[in-house]
């Protein structure tokens, strides 16, 4: 058996959300529960002291020592400040974004370390991603950010015209969260024609993203496709909901061009979060500061852990998402799970997901040293 960390804080600044939310800890068989270990004050914003937690669990331990003494790190967003804890034989699980993570992917190697990605997991005959419910999370969340920074309401002022790219978990939120404020006037673009659209939005106008060459062409009212440039000017608010693959992203703005015709202000509400796709000009932001304005014209938000302004909304909803796979990961049985096994991004040091090898330019054979 396997002793399991469960970190209750995250190095990350103004993150709060938690693995494991107190409503599920009761549900937890007494053989896992013995195999669970949990951060000093892990409980303290929900008034559970730490007493409980020695009680039911396995004990309670300060964060440095979770990291030495526990087999299986459940830490959601790890940062940096992880890293130097890393070492052979351990496991993280959480969300590591290791394609685009170059230091998290080289203390990895180095360290021998083995991370299994919440970003990958996929499950169900549908092949649904298991934190669709976060994703969702994510679109409602950032919008309403942004409306609150830029000043804007849909019931109040001007008509606002939105555009969401994308129709997944993310575009669901993001629809939900216009329409909460009063934003109806909504356009989505989605690789998928609209007759394939899986359980559309009622009164949500449905339009196809293609490529024309390397330029990103988007369907008109009349069936016709132009330059994306030419079509994202006519909106007030662009969101952002691309799954993007990063060896190869579409890019909607592709250069100062499309900023330089801009005869308005509008605001891009980046969630998607990638650095370099999708507008020219992208990259993450932060609570500190979460937007910026390009040329004066683009006012741009990419917070890339929104879900944390819900904090206690997302804990519960991740908590039900891996609830399931915890005790496979104490019986050090995940590999008997196809869900996990997918998501397995880099054992014992040696790089199994090969999107990150392509997107580092690393090599194939350990200790994967970068070819350009």
């Amino acid at each position: 058996m396997k002793k399991l960390a469960v970190f209750g804080r995250s190095a990350k600044k103004h993150e709060k959300r938690i693995a494991i939310h107190p409503d599920f800890l009761e549900r937890f068989p007494s053989d896992v529960r013995e195999h669970m270990y949990f951060e000093k004050g892990y409980g303290e914003a929900f008034g559970i002291s730490d007493a409980f937690f020695e009680q039911e669990f396995g004990g309670v331990l300060e964060r440095e020592s979770l990291y030495t003494y526990c087999d299986v790190w459940l830490l959601p967003k790890p940062t940096k400040e992880d890293f130097k804890y890393f070492d052979e034989g351990k496991v993280l699980w959480g969300w590591p974004h290791c394609v685009q993570g170059k230091e998290i992917t080289q203390a990895a190697i180095d360290k021998k370390m083995t991370i299994i990605a919440w970003e990958a997991m996929y499950g169900g005959n549908d092949n649904t991603h298991i934190f669709y419910r976060n994703n969702e999370l994510a679109g409602y969340a950032a919008v309403q950010h942004m409306m609150m920074l830029s000043g804007k309401n849909g019931f109040f002022g001007k008509r606002i015209k939105a555009c969401v790219l994308g129709f997944g978990a993310t575009a669901r939120g993001a629809i939900s969260s216009l329409k909460s404020l009063g934003i109806n006037d909504i356009s989505v673009y989605s690789k998928r024609p609209s007759y394939l659209m899986n359980a559309p939005v009622e009164s949500v106008d449905y339009k196809q993203m293609k490529l024309d060459g390397n330029n990103v062409v988007l369907e008109t009212d009349d069936g016709q496709y132009i330059d994306s440039h030419k079509s994202l000017e006519q909106y007030d608010v662009l969101i952002n909901c691309v799954l993007q693959n990063p060896t190869d992203p579409l890019m909607f703005i592709r250069d100062e061009s499309f900023v330089d015709s801009l005869e308005k202000q509008i605001d891009i509400i980046d969630i998607s979060c990638d650095e370099g796709m999708g507008f020219y000009f992208a990259k993450p932001t932060d609570f500190d500061e979460p937007t910026f304005t390009v040329k004066n014209k683009v006012h741009y938000y990419c917070v890339d852990h929104t879900p944390t302004i819900y904090w206690k909304s997302a804990s519960y909803e991740i908590t039900k998402s891996i609830f399931d796979y915890i005790p496979m990961l104490v019986s050090d049985s995940w590999k008997e799970d196809k869900t996990l096994l997918r998501a397995l991004e880099i054992e014992n040091g040696r790089v199994v997901n090969r999107k990150i090898l392509e997107f580092q330019q690393r090599g194939e054979e350990y200790p994967h040293d970068r070819l350009a």
